[in-house]
C-alpha cells in the first residue's frame, strides 16, 4: 500500500477571466520567486473565449478548471478551495507578480500565529509607489466619495483618507479591519470554521464581507508590510460617471449592507409586517386612484353624450372629499375580513383576484347603499359604479408591481431571509440537494452540524450551545430549523430552550415525522412535515418596554436632578460608585450607585438603585422594572440547572425581590423563582405589579427600621 501524499503548504489560486497576457506575468512570477514551501496552483477559468489559459496553466504544471459561464469571483475562489488540499490559501489575482520571499514570509508569519486568519502583503504600484491595501470597513460618506464623482471634488476628503488608512505609514505589522482581496494568504482551519466566500457578492465587498465574517468569529486579519508585492490594480469600478463597474460596487455594497446591517437586519425579521403595510399603501393609494378615474370619466362622457344642463350640473369633486376616504376604509376593512393581508394570498395570484373581485363588489354595494342617505347632496351613483372596474385592475396592477418588485429582489439574491439550519451531517447533505434542485424560495441558508465542534486552535473553542447562539447574531438569523437526529442526543435539550427564548420562529423537524401530522402546530420546510414552535419576538425584550424605559428615565432625572446636584456640591469625596451584579443570561452588568453616606445612611439606602442607575437605563443595559441581579457571590451559590439555563431578560431598577434583604428566610430561592416567573409572565400588567410591590416592600421595610 503506497503511502498517503503529504499535503502541500500552500494551495495557490488564480481565477481569470479573459486576461491571458496578466495570468502569463503572473504565473511567470510565481515560478522566478523559487519559494521555499511546498505548493500547487489551481488556475479556475472563468467562461473563457480560447485556450489560452489552459495552455499556460498546463505549461507552469498548474491545475486547471474550466467554467464555461462566469461564475464571479468569490463562487470561482470557493470552488478552487474545494479543490486545493493545501494547509493555507494563497488568493491571488492575475494581476498580481509575486516578489522574491513574499510568499515564504507570509507562511513563516502564519504559522507563527494561529490566532490569524488572514494575513495580506504590502501591494505596490508597477511604478514602485504603495498601494493602500489595507483599510477600514467602509462608511456610507466614504462609499460616495470613493465610488461617485463625488471623490472628483472632494479627493482629499477626511473620510477616503480615513478609510484607506493615509495617515499611517504602512511601515509596520497591524491588524486591520479588511484587506484587498487581490493577495491573501488564509489559514484552512479559518476558512472550514467562518466558510468561503459569500457566493451572493458577484464582485466586489467579497473580501470586506470574508474578513468581517473572521473578525466575528475571533480571527485576526493581520498586514504584513515585510511581504511585498507588485499590483497592476485598475479600479474599474471607478471609470466614468456611473458606469458598469460602479454599479456592480454600488450594488454589492448594498448586498454587504443588507447583510450587516441592523436597519436591514429588523427589515428582515420584520419582512412580513412590512410587505403587509406595504400592500395596504398600495390599495389605498390605487383605491383612490380609481375613483378619480371614474369621476373624470364621468365628466368626460356626460359632456360628449349629452353635456350638463343648469338643472343637473356636474357636481364638484370637493363633495367627495369625505366620501373617498370613507370608500377606501370599507375597502380595506373588505379585503381584510377576507384575508387579503395574509402571507398566503400572495402564492396564489389567482385567489387573489378572486379574493379582490370579491371585495371590491361588496365595498362598490356598500358605498352605493350609503348614497341614499346623502339626501342633500345625492352622489354619483353612476361614478360608483365605473369604480369598480377601474379598482379591480388598478388594485390587482398594484399588487403584482409589488409582488414583481419582491420576487425581482430576492432573484439577485438581495433581502434573503437566512435561516440557521441546526442538523446532522446527512440530513444537511439532503437539504442541499433540494434547495439547489428547487431554489431558495427566499432563504438563505446557514448550516451547522449537530456533531460539528470547534475546530480551530485559537481563540479557545466556545461551548458547543454558546457557540451556536452566538451564531444567531453574528449570521444576521432570521428564522431557525432544528432536526431531530443526526447525533444530536443531549444536545437539543439543552439548546431547544435557548433558541426558543430568541423570539426567533423555530421549525422542528421529529426523527419520525409520522406524529406530525397529528399535531396542531404543523407546518411544512423544504418537504418536511415541522411542528412551528416559535415565531414571536420575546415580549419581556419589546420596543414597547424599551420606549417606556426611556420616557420614564428622562422624567425621573429631571425630576431627581436638583436634589442630586445639591449632594453633588455638599458632598465630599465621591458621590457615586460603579458595582458589577449579573444579569439576563448570566452576563454581567455594570451599574453606577450611591455612594454610601452620600447624604446620610438612611437616604442613601433609599436611593442607593434609583438616580445614578437611571443612565444604565438610557444605555440599555437596566430597565425601569426587570429581573432582579445577583451580586457574584450569589452567583456563585446558585444551582447548576439555573446557571446552565438562566433567564434572559434585562435587570430592573424595581425587581421582583426589591426590599428584601438576604436575611428574609429563602431569600436566593425565592429571588431565582421571581427571576424566572418574570420572564416567563411577562407583561405591562406584570411590571406594573413587580413595581406595585416592590414599592410596598420598600415601604414596610422602612417602617421596621423605623
Amino acid at each position: 500500500m503506497s503511502p498517503e501524499p503529504s499535503r502541500p503548504d500552500v494551495s495557490i489560486l488564480l481565477v481569470n477571466y479573459r486576461t491571458p497576457a496578466l495570468l502569463a506575468r503572473c504565473l511567470a512570477a510565481l515560478a522566478a520567486a523559487e519559494t521555499r514551501a511546498t505548493c500547487e496552483t489551481l488556475v479556475i477559468d472563468n467562461a473563457p473565449l480560447d485556450e489560452a489559459a489552459r495552455e499556460l496553466a498546463e505549461r507552469h504544471g498548474a491545475t486547471y478548471i474550466r467554467s464555461e459561464r462566469n461564475l464571479g469571483l468569490g463562487r470561482a475562489l470557493n470552488l478552487g478551495m474545494a479543490r486545493g488540499a493545501g494547509r493555507h490559501f494563497l488568493i491571488l489575482n492575475p494581476d498580481i507578480e509575486v516578489a522574491p520571499g513574499a510568499l515564504d514570509a507570509l507562511i513563516v508569519f502564519l504559522d507563527a500565529h494561529p490566532a490569524v486568519g488572514i494575513v495580506g502583503p504590502q501591494l505596490l504600484d508597477p511604478d514602485g509607489s504603495l498601494q493602500y491595501s489595507a483599510r477600514t470597513f467602509y462608511t456610507l460618506s466614504a462609499i460616495l466619495l470613493r465610488r461617485t464623482f463625488l471623490g472628483r471634488l472632494f479627493p482629499r476628503a477626511h473620510a477616503v483618507r480615513e478609510h484607506l488608512m493615509m495617515d499611517w505609514d504602512h511601515a509596520e505589522v497591524r491588524d486591520v479591519d479588511w484587506l484587498l482581496g487581490a493577495a491573501l494568504l488564509v489559514r484552512r482551519e479559518a476558512v472550514e470554521d467562518v466558510g468561503g466566500m459569500d457566493e451572493r457578492f458577484f464582485l466586489y465587498f467579497e473580501d470586506v464581507d470574508w474578513c468581517s465574517r473572521m473578525h466575528r468569529r475571533g480571527w485576526r486579519v493581520v498586514y504584513l508590510p515585510t511581504a511585498r508585492m507588485v499590483h497592476a490594480h485598475q479600479r474599474a469600478s471607478a471609470r466614468g460617471l456611473l458606469g458598469r463597474g460602479q454599479r456592480a460596487h454600488l450594488e454589492s455594497a448594498l448586498r454587504f449592507y443588507e447583510k450587516w446591517s441592523w436597519v436591514f437586519y429588523l427589515w428582515k425579521r420584520k419582512a412580513t409586517e412590512i410587505r403587509t403595510v406595504a400592500t395596504l399603501l398600495s390599495d389605498l393609494v390605487f383605491l383612490s386612484v380609481a375613483f378619480l378615474a371614474a369621476y373624470i370619466t364621468r365628466y368626460l362622457l356626460g359632456l360628449w353624450v349629452t353635456g350638463w344642463s343648469e338643472e343637473k350640473p356636474v357636481l364638484a369633486l370637493g363633495v367627495y372629499a369625505r366620501f373617498v376616504p370613507f370608500a377606501d376604509l370599507v375597502a380595506v376593512g373588505t379585503f381584510a375580513f377576507l384575508g387579503l393581508y395574509r402571507g398566503r394570498i400572495w402564492r396564489d395570484r389567482w385567489r387573489e383576484f378572486l379574493q379582490l373581485f370579491k371585495g371590491i363588489a361588496i365595498t362598490s354595494l356598500v358605498v352605493l347603499a350609503t348614497t341614499f342617505l346623502f339626501t342633500r347632496r345625492p352622489l354619483s351613483r353612476f361614478t360608483i359604479l365605473l369604480f369598480f372596474p377601474y379598482a379591480l385592475v388598478l388594485v390587482a396592477l398594484g399588487r403584482a408591481a409589488l409582488r414583481r418588485t419582491v420576487l425581482r429582489v430576492r432573484e439577485r439574491r438581495i433581502q434573503l431571509r437566512r435561516i440557521a439550519i441546526f442538523a446532522g451531517a446527512e440530513q444537511i447533505a439532503e437539504l442541499q440537494r433540494r434547495f439547489a434542485r428547487h431554489g431558495t424560495f427566499g432563504y438563505e441558508p446557514i448550516y451547522l452540524a449537530h456533531d460539528d465542534e470547534a475546530r480551530r486552535a485559537a481563540p479557545p473553542p466556545l461551548d458547543p450551545i454558546e457557540r451556536r447562539l452566538r451564531l444567531l447574531e453574528d449570521e444576521r438569523i432570521a428564522e431557525i430549523a432544528v432536526f431531530e437526529g443526526g447525533g444530536a442526543e443531549g444536545l437539543l435539550e439543552r439548546l431547544l430552550p435557548r433558541l426558543l427564548r430568541s423570539g426567533l420562529p423555530v421549525r422542528y423537524v421529529p426523527a419520525s415525522e409520522a406524529f406530525v401530522h397529528r399535531a396542531r402546530l404543523i407546518g411544512d420546510f423544504m418537504g418536511y412535515g415541522v411542528l412551528v414552535l416559535g415565531g414571536r419576538s420575546p415580549h419581556v425584550q419589546s420596543d414597547v418596554k424599551r420606549a417606556l424605559d426611556v420616557i420614564g428615565a428622562l422624567f425621573l432625572l429631571a425630576w431627581g436632578l436638583p436634589g442630586h446636584l445639591v449632594r453633588r456640591f455638599t458632598r465630599r469625596g465621591p458621590l457615586t460608585v460603579e458595582e458589577t451584579v449579573i444579569g439576563g443570561g448570566g452576563h454581567p452588568v455594570r451599574r453606577r450607585v450611591y455612594a454610601p453616606g452620600a447624604g446620610g445612611p438612611r437616604e442613601a439606602q433609599r436611593l442607593r438603585y434609583h438616580y445614578p442607575a437611571l443612565q444604565s437605563v438610557l444605555a440599555g443595559e437596566m430597565s425601569l422594572v426587570g429581573m432582579t441581579p445577583l451580586t457574584p457571590e450569589q452567583w456563585e451559590r446558585v444551582g447548576e440547572e439555573y446557571r446552565r439555563d438562566p433567564p434572559e431578560a434585562p435587570v430592573g431598577i424595581l425587581h421582583p425581590a426589591f426590599g428584601l434583604t438576604e436575611k428574609a428566610a429563602g431569600y436566593l430561592p425565592e429571588l431565582l423563582d421571581g427571576n424566572r416567573h418574570y420572564v416567563e409572565n411577562w407583561s405591562l400588567g406584570e411590571d406594573l405589579h413587580v413595581a406595585l410591590e416592590a414599592l410596598r416592600r420598600r415601604s414596610a421595610s422602612r417602617e421596621e427600621d423605623a
